[in-house]
């Protein structure tokens, strides 16, 4: 191609102004800021998109938006129809079999050269579910998978688990999968460390568990206080009104932030805070929780997503069980009585997840892929 632009589009019609911040923006603000690309996400009129025009402010990186016929699959493949031709690398989402079959199908009868990369975006039950499982059905489905990527160039994971899962299970090629992680900005941070526990995320109980953290926290006696940033569903009000009536004196100490959509404003509680919790009973990934590590915060998080591959890098955090308040209430009280023995300088902690988790890396691991096969 020459001194040619790489014409990249990752198809992602539920983006919205925060996600812009994630691996689904990231990735093609990268590359087109530090490589040889012209990259577009395709999507729906969601939201304002307000990074575009700070944060994520790039020249060769714009969103391109489809229309919205209320059928999804059918939008993508009529915007595939139309531009495929003019796209040459595409990046789509997730093991979604029917629609990937329709998107590979008219991406590569309309463009042979084109490639295309699947980011898969998936928890270990996902992962599990495809590789273990036995039977007949189970077997089809590997066969059917193995036969559905084959014209896909690229496949990559989020975690060393899933990924050295997929390696020996020989349903993608070697050449095919690639190892890459979620990651964050190296920014400059002045760390005032208080005696702060942390959340980050939704606020609700299905998934999350937060209210294992809540359980946990009100039978600790200390002058530690607990924060909550996040949208929270009406099941868990319900929940804290409750919680609090039965534990009046929690209300001092918890405090609710609620959604917080400034980046600047949130950091501030990242780089202030000393101990994350994470409760989660599943996760692809879990990008907050690697936030809370590059800004220093002593992990406690459910052997779930990138929870063991961070820990793995900085150790500086402890597994915890799932749904089981014992124990996070008995590694809460083991890390706050001796916290001045574990607390490490925050700036060696930030030092490690920005040369293992840092986007440029990741980023530039990717081009370098997306060279290899595409030349």
């Amino acid at each position: 191609m020459g001194t040619e632009k790489i014409r990249y589009v990752c198809i992602f019609p539920g983006l919205y102004n925060y996600i812009l911040t994630k691996d689904v923006g990231m990735i093609p603000y990268i590359l087109s800021r530090n490589y040889n690309y012209d990259s577009k996400i395709v999507t729906y009129d969601n939201d304002d998109y307000s990074y575009l025009n700070n944060t994520l402010k790039e020249d060769n990186f714009k969103l391109e938006y489809m229309e919205n016929t209320g059928n999804l699959t059918k939008d993508v493949i009529k915007y595939l129809f139309r531009n495929s031709k003019k796209i040459d690398i595409l990046q789509i989402y997730h093991l979604r079999y029917f629609e990937l079959v329709k998107y590979i199908l008219f991406y590569k009868l309309l463009n042979k050269n084109g490639q295309i990369y699947l980011k898969l975006d998936a928890n270990n039950s996902l992962i599990d579910f495809l590789v273990d499982r036995k039977g007949l059905l189970p077997s089809l489905r590997r066969i059917f998978t193995k036969l559905l990527l084959k014209p896909v160039n690229i496949v990559s994971i989020e975690t060393l688990r899933n990924y050295d899962k997929l390696l020996k299970s020989n349903i993608i090629k070697k050449d095919q999968l690639l190892y890459l992680p979620n990651g964050i900005k190296k920014r400059e941070i002045t760390f005032k460390k208080e005696n702060i526990i942390l959340y980050v995320g939704l606020i609700e109980k299905k998934n999350k568990s937060v209210h294992i953290l809540l359980e946990a926290f009100k039978q600790i006696n200390t002058n530690w206080k607990l924060i909550l940033i996040g949208k929270m569903n009406n099941e868990f009000k319900t929940y804290l009104s409750k919680y609090y009536k039965q534990n009046p004196l929690m209300k001092e100490k918890i405090e609710y932030l609620g959604y917080i959509s400034d980046k600047n404003e949130l950091s501030k509680y990242y780089a202030k805070s000393s101990i994350y919790c994470s409760m989660s009973k599943s996760e692809s990934f879990g990008i907050s929780l690697l936030e809370a590590a590059s800004y220093a915060n002593y992990i406690l998080a459910t052997d779930v997503g990138a929870t063991k591959d961070i820990l793995n890098k900085t150790n500086y955090g402890k597994i915890i069980n799932i749904d089981d308040v014992t124990d996070l209430k008995n590694k809460l009280i083991k890390t706050i009585q001796n916290w001045d023995n574990i607390k490490e300088d925050p700036y060696k902690i930030k030092e490690i997840i920005d040369v293992d988790f840092n986007w440029n890396q990741i980023c530039k691991k990717l081009d370098e892929k997306i060279i290899k096969t595409y030349f």
